[in-house]
């Protein structure tokens, strides 16, 4: 299966509770092979092959878990 890498900039990313938070949505990720986080920066990698979901749909669940301040599961398509 092809690994797929979306890098991405989360400029609302402020503190330690959002970097936890943001970690955990994305560690449910299916195939999830690299997860790097760097909130000074406010970049997000991921490295993951799983189809089913696109860097739109991660980052709305990434934007989403900040926003909200509650995990959010990354396979769940309501809000």
């Amino acid at each position: 299966m092809k690994d797929h890498t979306v890098n991405f900039k989360q400029c609302n990313m402020l503190c330690d509770k959002c970097l936890i938070n943001v970690a955990k949505c994305l560690s449910n990720i299916h195939g999830l092979e690299a997860l790097e986080i760097s909130l000074k920066s406010k970049k997000i990698k991921i490295i993951y092959n799983d189809t089913t979901i696109s860097k739109k749909m991660i980052k709305d669940k990434v934007n989403e878990t900040i926003l909200t301040g509650k995990v959010k599961n990354i396979y769940s398509f309501s809000s």
